[in-house]
């Protein structure tokens, strides 16, 4: 059998009509689908740079405010970790660092913390408690909706330090308050004393015989501290040559200065350094931004 090539022209009736019909729809393919294939690949475009269906987005970022001054407010400290003594520890060093402390004890069995420490507070004491969040690094902040602007930091079992920052200076003589204790036979020497200390700033609370009836015989004195009141110490230490110093268990920073029966009176006010009270620089917080 043979065949022959037959034109398009020559076709007639159905054959040309369906002939017509198959040379329609592959030109519409071929027109079509490359303009698919090129309108996705525009559309995608334009969405990948923003210039079709998709709203620009500004950044949010935190906002550099003032922070509120630390002895502005007070901290409630509790512990949750299994470290005996953590909050009393903290405690300490944050009043050192000019906190308000205004209690310490422990969290209930219940509170579980993971982290370092969770700072609780109330629409109040936001900026309290991130100007707290500065001294522990990956502490958690939450609103539990308290009334007032303090706050509680409970700390947790990943607590590990406070953030180091340079100790202040020791404190000046008008921040220090003391109690003058004779145990010489020189009657009044410890209301003579007294008196002296007060025209240099101190604040003297008690005057008289020593209430442990210590005998002091080959010492000039002996500056008696707690914990709190070691800094004090020192400062008042300078006022003294040769004086000793004995940590107790007290607690504040009130000192006691107790003469032994080598006082040979306070050093000239020429040979110890002059100081002012410190004031702590100014502090920032990241306040959190209002996102539109």
């Amino acid at each position: 059998m043979s065949y022959r090539v037959v034109g398009f022209d020559e076709l007639e009736g159905a054959a040309a009509r369906h002939f017509r019909r198959q040379r329609r729809r592959r030109l519409i393919l071929f027109v079509t689908l490359p303009g698919l294939v090129l309108g996705t690949a525009t559309v995608a475009a334009a969405y990948s740079t923003g210039l079709l269906g998709m709203k620009e987005t500004v950044a949010c970022a935190p906002v550099s405010a003032e922070a509120p001054e630390r002895e502005s407010f007070k901290i409630k400290l509790l512990n949750s970790a299994d470290t005996a003594g953590l909050a009393s520890e903290v405690g300490r060093e944050l009043e050192l660092r000019d906190f308000k402390v205004a209690s310490i004890g422990n969290a209930d069995s219940s509170v579980y913390v993971e982290g370092p420490a969770t700072i609780y507070f109330g629409d109040e004491g936001l900026e309290n408690a991130l100007l707290v969040q500065k001294q522990i690094p990956g502490s958690q902040l939450w609103n539990d909706a308290r009334s007032g602007d303090s706050v509680q930091l409970v700390l947790g079992y990943g607590f590990e330090k406070l953030v180091g920052e340079p100790d202040p200076p020791l404190p000046a003589p008008s921040e220090i308050a003391l109690n003058v204790y004779n145990t010489t036979w020189h009657v009044g020497l410890a209301a003579d004393v007294s008196k002296t200390l007060e025209q240099r700033e101190f604040t003297v609370k008690k005057t008289g015989n020593d209430p442990q009836m210590s005998f002091l015989e080959k010492e000039v004195g002996v500056i008696r501290f707690g914990p709190e009141g070691e800094r004090a110490a020192k400062r008042l230490a300078e006022q003294v040559e040769d004086v000793q110093m004995q940590k107790d268990d007290r607690s504040g920073t009130t000192l006691d200065l107790v003469l032994g029966n080598k006082w040979d009176g306070l050093k000239p006010q020429t040979k110890v350094p002059q100081v002012e009270p410190y004031e702590r620089p100014p502090e920032t917080i990241q306040l959190p931004c209002e996102s539109e």
